[in-house]
């Protein structure tokens, strides 16, 4: 029931496929280069636990149906540095906009890291 993809070089949009996983309670897609929107499809994995998605280059707004995955319990988006003989890279997401009342919806939410991006209060 887990997926993880952490540390590959995948880029390009999320796949919005990824929503046809209903039986997923992990997805950890961090430190790659996944850039766009949160697919609305994620919405339909309702019974995903753990969503991570730290270290991209998302560039949107929290879709309404992200407030659908009822059994969220952790949600980590952030971003961070990370060491290598090059020097210190950021990856960074850039969410925006207004995290939506809709959160209560998210009963189970415990985790919500959001770091370093530019969403606001409800």
């Amino acid at each position: 029931n887990d997926l993880r993809f952490d540390f590959n070089l995948f880029s390009g949009p999320l796949p919005s496929e990824m929503g046809r996983l209903v039986h997923l309670t992990t997805l950890s897609l961090s430190n790659n280069s996944f850039t766009g929107a949160i697919p609305t499809h994620f919405g339909d994995l309702t019974n995903l636990e753990k969503l991570y998605l730290t270290g991209n280059k998302l560039n949107s707004s929290l879709p309404t149906e992200f407030y659908d995955m009822a059994s969220l319990s952790e949600f980590h988006c952030g971003g961070h540095s990370v060491s290598t003989s090059y020097g210190t890279v950021f990856l960074s997401n850039r969410l925006w906009g207004t995290i939506s009342t809709l959160i209560g919806r998210l009963t189970r939410l415990e985790v919500f890291k959001i770091a370093q991006n530019d969403l606001s209060g409800f």
